[in-house]
């Protein structure tokens, strides 16, 4: 009895140590983030979660601050990690450098790098091209192009003067304002912008949000177009509420100013799925073994036409019967599909 005890026990013992063995080593990731574990964030962790995929996540988070980021790139890199996320264009171009002015002192360049939530990464020569990076480095798109957001949003109302809200301090606002004003132009629309002061530690003052809101409705805007800047989102409830104040109908290109707040309408690719999209493409790299300078850029197939029912009443601006079939509806609609 003694030895057939011992015997179980020593199976087990070896069992144990087996599974042990065989047990593969988490995968280890940083996230390098502008504004916290927002929605693409977690939909990335989530999916390696739903893919039973080991791994160890590692967050550092500016909170808007640029000025921290250097350090964190600094961090990852002594760290060694098995890949590096890079949340928004600020955090990738100090993450991996410009594809024509990379310094391996600073930037990471042995370690893969993956972008997402960056709004033009060829135009802020993340990459030379969509086709790829050439570099340990890949990444995604979330937004729709220009002319495809406003040609969308002509189904739901016309409009002729579009106005925006300029961030000085960001280059994406200037890339955002120029692709407008291309777009509205082929459209047979012209823009008006106001531009944000700064205070004097360089970042926007949200208050006189009320007074240029105030500008454009008295220069005859009727459409704003809300941009993916991040000032512009951490701003959106005032935003939003500033256009409703002003009857101005609001399109955003990206889903928080409609979903999370006050915001008429919006074409827009959800974070979640952006961030989904983006860990089935880390999982590539790091599964497979898949040069991430060989993979192109691209932008998730699903998209999501955003209706806030309560800003619509308020408004007086009901969506046209042609796109109920299609709307997903939120505010005071939620639920309602």
């Amino acid at each position: 009895m003694r030895s057939s005890r011992l015997l179980l026990t020593m199976l087990f013992w070896f069992a144990t140590a087996a599974a042990g063995a065989t047990q593969p080593r988490p995968y280890h990731v940083v996230m390098l983030l502008f504004r916290g574990c927002e929605e693409a964030c977690q939909g990335f962790q989530d999916h390696f979660r739903r893919q039973k995929v080991p791994v160890r996540f590692t967050l550092r988070d500016a909170s808007q601050d640029k000025r921290l980021i250097p350090g964190f790139v600094a961090e990852a890199k002594r760290m060694r990690p098995d890949l590096v996320v890079a949340w928004g264009t600020s955090v990738a171009v100090a993450t991996a450098g410009r594809w024509d002015a990379v310094d391996p002192a600073v930037h990471i360049t042995d370690i893969p790098v993956v972008f997402m939530a960056v709004t033009d990464p060829v135009r802020s020569r993340l990459i030379p091209s969509l086709a790829g990076s050439g570099r340990n480095l890949a990444g995604t798109l979330y937004l729709l192009p220009v002319d495809e957001q406003l040609r969308a949003a002509r189904t739901y109302l016309d409009f002729r003067t579009i106005g925006f809200l300029y961030n000085p301090a960001e280059a994406n606002s200037r890339i955002s304002l120029e692709d407008l004003r291309a777009a509205a132009a082929r459209v047979g629309a012209t823009v008006v912008a106001e531009t944000l002061a700064l205070d004097a530690s360089g970042r926007p003052d949200p208050s006189g949000i009320p007074d240029h809101f105030s500008a454009l409705a008295a220069a005859g805007v009727d459409l704003f177009y809300c941009s993916p800047d991040s000032f512009i989102n951490s701003q959106r409830e005032r935003i939003t509420a500033e256009a409703l104040n002003n009857r101005l109908p609001l399109f955003a290109a990206a889903e928080a100013p409609v979903a999370q707040a006050d915001g008429l309408f919006g074409v827009v690719v959800r974070y979640d799925r952006v961030g989904r999209f983006t860990a089935r493409l880390a999982l590539r790299i790091l599964q497979d073994g898949v040069r991430p300078g060989d993979m192109p850029v691209e932008l998730p197939r699903q998209f999501s036409y955003l209706i806030n029912l309560h800003t619509a009443k308020v408004l007086e601006r009901y969506p046209p019967l042609s796109l109920l079939d299609v709307a997903e509806f939120v505010g005071d609609g939620e639920g309602a599909r």
